[in-house]
């Protein structure tokens, strides 16, 4: 309920018709009233908080946290980053000797390594595409720095840490803010959708006829490779959800093709690393093979959009499970599940450390200094 507000008191002044029914002027009081309260005192009252005028001392803020937060970004991150991949492959290191040491399984081991190091640069392929296509011309070395960078922060939980690092290094290569923002969105929308398209493939493998309801995803990357441009009105739509602002550019309709072809090629060869170690616990060829692509696709897009784990850890295992019982036993399942892991943690961080390596920053030489002329 509502108090009543009390109306203020108005003292009666000179205005308003007289006895005789004319309007006079108002009059000044000679004398201002004296009330019964205390005399006003001439100098403004002070108050409790602070002086208006800032000590000299005071005027020297520290420093906001955001700013300490992007002082220490450099340094935190790659620590991070080796943190995250050190606790991926904790406790595996078993497994992995135990599959090392037996002759037969090298060639397996060396051709899964192989096959996802070629799915990592397909990736990369897919996103230098986006970025080409909506942003301003990069150099490839530049390119690849920035990718590799942000996508081994992906060991980081949190999506938040790879934005950071795209943010950072390619504000430094002139691509502003929402052209990075841009090219991360709708890099992780074909990603995902370009995964989901390919996983049903080991449906009628894992789950039976009554799987058809899973060539929908398919469905619509294919209406999306023919109509492009419902790819930007899907990332507005996740920007909203975000509470983000959509994507101010737009990428050409044969980029956004060529970035759903690479994306789906990158899912088809990283799943090769998947079958090949299935094939060598003792999976038939020609069955594991749709079951390993398939399964290896839909595990992973699932568990990328589990952002609290570090690359969707633990999820994409338990997925895997369900997939690769359909071939093999569940003791043999669960040993390809974990050397799946540890290969593509291996494969990544050699081709991801390759890449920095190979794209450091030339030093430019010394000015040479002028020979003094002899007199």
């Amino acid at each position: 309920m509502t108090a009543p507000t009390t109306a203020p008191t108005v003292a009666p002044t000179g205005t308003g018709p007289d006895p005789t029914g004319r309007t006079t002027d108002p009059q000044p009081d000679p004398k201002p009233a004296r009330t019964s309260g205390p005399t006003p005192d001439p100098q403004p009252a002070r108050t409790s908080g602070p002086e208006s005028a800032p000590h000299p001392a005071a005027a020297e803020a520290p420093p906001a946290p955001r700013g300490r937060l992007r002082r220490a970004l450099p340094v935190l991150f790659p620590v991070a980053v080796v943190t995250g991949i050190g606790f991926a492959l904790y406790g595996r290191a078993g497994e992995l000797a135990a599959l090392v040491l037996r002759p037969d399984s090298v060639p397996y081991l060396l051709a899964a390594l192989v096959a996802n190091g070629l799915a990592v640069l397909l990736s990369m392929t897919t996103w230098r595409t986006l970025l080409a296509d909506l942003g301003p011309g990069v150099p490839g070395r530049t390119a690849t720095r920035i990718y590799f960078t942000s996508y081994l922060g992906k060991y980081v939980p949190g999506a938040v840490w790879g934005v950071l690092a795209q943010l950072r290094m390619g504000g430094a290569a002139g691509v502003s803010a929402p052209v990075v923002l841009a090219v991360f969105l709708l890099n992780l929308i074909v990603a995902v959708l370009t995964g989901l398209a390919v996983g049903p493939i080991a449906a009628p493998w894992t789950i039976g006829a009554e799987a058809w309801w899973l060539v929908l995803p398919g469905a619509v990357t294919v209406a999306f490779a023919v109509r492009p441009g419902l790819l930007h009105h899907l990332a507005a739509s996740a920007a909203r959800l975000a509470r983000r602002p959509a994507p101010a550019t737009r990428a050409s309709d044969r980029g956004m093709r060529r970035a759903l072809a690479s994306a789906t090629a990158s899912w088809a060869v990283g799943g090769l690393h998947l079958w090949a170690l299935a094939v060598m616990l003792g999976a038939p060829p020609l069955t594991a093979l749709p079951v390993c692509v398939g399964g290896f696709a839909l595990a992973t897009a699932a568990a990328s959009l589990v952002v609290v784990l570090p690359d969707g850890w633990g999820a994409r295992e338990a997925l895997l499970l369900l997939a690769l019982t359909a071939v093999l036993p569940w003791q043999e399942a669960t040993a390809v599940a974990v050397a799946s892991r540890v290969v593509c943690t291996l494969s990544e961080v050699l081709v991801g450390g390759a890449a920095l390596l190979l794209t450091l920053p030339r030093r430019s030489a010394p000015p040479a200094r002028p020979i003094p002329a002899k007199d």
